[in-house]
């Protein structure tokens, strides 16, 4: 057994770690801008905006499949047909639905023969990524993610070259650099690069006794490690500020103000922080600062609160390291993760946490997941250049022990997975974190198609 593998499986043996959280953020953490601040100061440094957008669209529609399948009825199934008409795809099979001779969306043979149009036949949304799917209808576009994506980066990233980078699969790339190229055929100030989840960052499965699950052929079954992998390609890229949002938190443009003004605003406060941060550093370094100054900063901006008195090193260490602003909403009971204190220790800072991360059997951690006020909707804004304008190197700044263990299966053969901590949980766990509440307007994830009948997706 080599190196790796033994590592893979004693990761395994050991299980899951709860993460020591001591509380909820509340207001008391946050961050607000101070009126003073130049809101496109940001832009004079390069600016990217990193898209995770791998997934593929099938789990929007899993109701359809399923009514397809074997007739399941549900209210949600029932509600798309009623609405059928609303969604922005729709005008592509209006045609097709004629010449069927459907008339009547409630039969269920008519409705399995809409059902293949979309997920098969005329728009084959079944097997294309969630990027690539028509969501929003204006006069001269019908919209898919990419296009909304582009729009917003129009609006807060820099003017003369809007800069996007998408993580994609290999099944997807010919749809994806087809369709983006001629997205942005109109727009020459645009440009979408795109990458893939690295085969090197893909971990070990094994069965149910922590033994390498062995495929037929005697090879053994690697899997994609999750989102936490993107580190990876977080870390090549070229910038100064880092956007980085999920591709399906999108929303129609008549809504898009809130969510360029949050986007500003992030970048504006991160902005602030890290001049202040780069000086402290610099005088720190030529031995001319005030360390109480200091002090106050990075217990009181940064929060990250010592059990020992502040020494110069440490002063050093703390501030000497990437830099996150978060968005958060109001908490409506999405799943998902949310902002932590968490005890590490030697100190306690602020984190994102997932659920599956906390102990919920210990009535303390249950009762501040309970009454926790924020959530977070994956909108950060990341600072990845030192005081001296060199690239961190991301990969240094993950704590390893937050990986996740899950069960799956392989043709009807029960396993355990194993995915890397994730991109804004354990992937970030050693970088500088700043909470900034945004409104709840700016969070529209599409995690099912009924989803896009929501405010957000239309006008």
């Amino acid at each position: 057994m080599d190196k790796i593998m033994k590592k893979f499986i004693d990761r395994f043996k050991k299980g899951t770690q709860y993460v020591n959280v001591l509380a909820a953020v509340t207001s008391n953490e946050l961050t607000d801008i101070d009126a003073s601040i130049d809101m496109d100061a940001y832009k004079n440094k390069k600016c990217v905006k990193f898209i995770p957008a791998s997934g593929a669209a099938t789990r929007m529609f899993k109701d359809l499949y399923a009514y397809k399948d074997d007739g399941t009825k549900s209210d949600s199934v029932d509600y798309f047909f009623d609405n059928l008409k609303k969604f922005a795809f729709y005008d592509e099979i209006t045609e097709d639905i004629d010449n069927l001779q459907i008339s009547d969306f409630d039969r269920y043979e008519d409705r399995v023969k809409i059902i293949d149009l979309i997920l098969d036949k005329k728009l084959n949304y079944g097997n294309l990524p969630k990027s690539l799917i028509k969501m929003h209808v204006y006069d001269d576009l019908l919209a898919t993610p990419i296009d909304e994506h582009i729009y917003e980066g129009e609006h807060y990233l820099n003017e003369s070259k809007v800069d996007l980078h998408f993580t994609i699969s290999h099944n997807h790339k010919d749809n994806f650099v087809k369709y983006a190229k001629n997205a942005i055929k109109d727009h020459p100030d645009v440009f979408i690069g795109y990458s893939y989840q690295k085969e090197k960052t893909d971990t070990l499965a094994v069965d149910m006794d922590n033994q390498p699950f062995v495929l037929d052929n005697g090879e053994v079954l690697y899997r994609a490690g999750g989102h936490g992998a993107l580190i990876e390609n977080l870390n090549d890229i070229n910038a100064d500020i880092i956007f980085i949002k999920n591709i399906d938190n999108v929303c129609h443009r008549s809504h898009a103000n809130y969510t360029i003004a949050s986007k500003k605003k992030l970048a504006a406060i991160g902005f602030e922080f890290k001049k202040l941060i780069d000086n402290y550093l610099l005088d720190l370094v030529v031995d001319e600062y005030d360390l109480d100054e200091i002090g106050d900063f990075i217990a009181n901006k940064l929060h990250i609160n010592c059990l020992s008195s502040l020494t110069r090193d440490m002063a050093i260490d703390f501030l000497n390291r990437p830099l996150r602003v978060c968005g958060l909403v109001r908490n409506q009971g999405e799943p998902g993760g949310g902002p932590f204190v968490v005890n590490n220790g030697d100190y306690s800072d602020l984190q994102i946490c997932e659920k599956s991360e906390l102990d919920l059997n210990d009535e303390n951690v249950l009762a501040m997941l309970k009454c926790s006020e924020y959530f977070n909707p994956v909108d950060l804004v990341c600072f990845v250049k030192d005081y001296r304008n060199n690239k961190f190197n991301l990969l240094d700044y993950v704590n390893e022990d937050r990986y996740f263990i899950s069960e799956k299966s392989y043709k009807g053969r029960k396993l355990k997975a194993l995915e890397h901590p994730g991109l804004w949980n354990g992937a970030m766990h050693n970088w500088n974190t700043v909470f900034v509440e945004i409104p709840l307007s700016t969070f529209n994830p599409v995690k099912t198609v009924n989803d896009l009948l929501r405010d957000g997706h239309r006008e």
